[in-house]
């Protein structure tokens, strides 16, 4: 087995495939860049690129996120990754996160991660058969991932809390999350289930 690339570029083919949209909140590009991907992986089917999934089968969903610049060295804090799924016609809008087993949630996260260790992070998640809803007919979804590296905050916050109470009298819970370092998206486009 091969070890993890920890420094770019951490996956030098195919060239392309860093094609998502990212925000660094943080100064100067020069010495802060981003890049990342996400991919739906039909890996029951010959074409894992496939974009119809049975419920029945398993696929994976692969976060990665390539770092440049030498202040990511300074940099450290918690990960998020989701992917929101939108029904075209009937069915339930819902995130990822949403509907993975308990068990399986965290693994949307990476804690304490510290950027001297490593600029390159991939997350795999294995989606179970059945996790997502399928009506009559099969339902087409628009999906799109998502993520975020945030620090000063409790890893064990969930990264998609809808901002409720948490007790400490201001109505919103939302303080504990801690600044937003980065943040980015990409649009996967429309997948079917059957």
């Amino acid at each position: 087995m091969t070890e993890a690339p920890t420094k770019a570029p951490c996956w030098p083919d195919p060239p392309g495939w860093l094609d998502g949209a990212t925000e660094i909140l943080l100064p100067s590009s020069k010495y802060l860049r981003a890049h990342w991907d996400a991919d739906i992986l039909d890996i029951d089917d010959k074409n894992v690129e496939d974009t119809i999934i049975e419920r029945k089968d398993t696929f994976h969903v692969r976060f990665r996120v390539q770092l440049e610049g030498r202040l990511w060295r300074c940099i450290c804090g918690h990960w998020c990754f989701d992917v929101g799924f939108t029904a075209v016609g009937d069915g339930e809008s819902f995130n990822l996160s949403d509907k993975l087993p308990a068990a399986d949630k965290p693994k949307l996260r990476i804690c304490d991660w510290k950027g001297c260790d490593t600029r390159c992070i991939e997350v795999c998640v294995t989606v179970p058969p059945g996790t997502i809803p399928v009506e009559h007919c099969g339902t087409m979804y628009e999906v799109g991932a998502k993520f975020e590296l945030r620090c000063c905050y409790d890893c064990d916050y969930d990264c998609d809390d809808d901002g409720g109470d948490n007790g400490n009298g201001n109505g919103n819970d939302r303080d504990k999350d801690g600044p937003v370092a980065v943040a980015g998206h990409e649009a996967l486009g429309q997948y079917m289930f059957v």
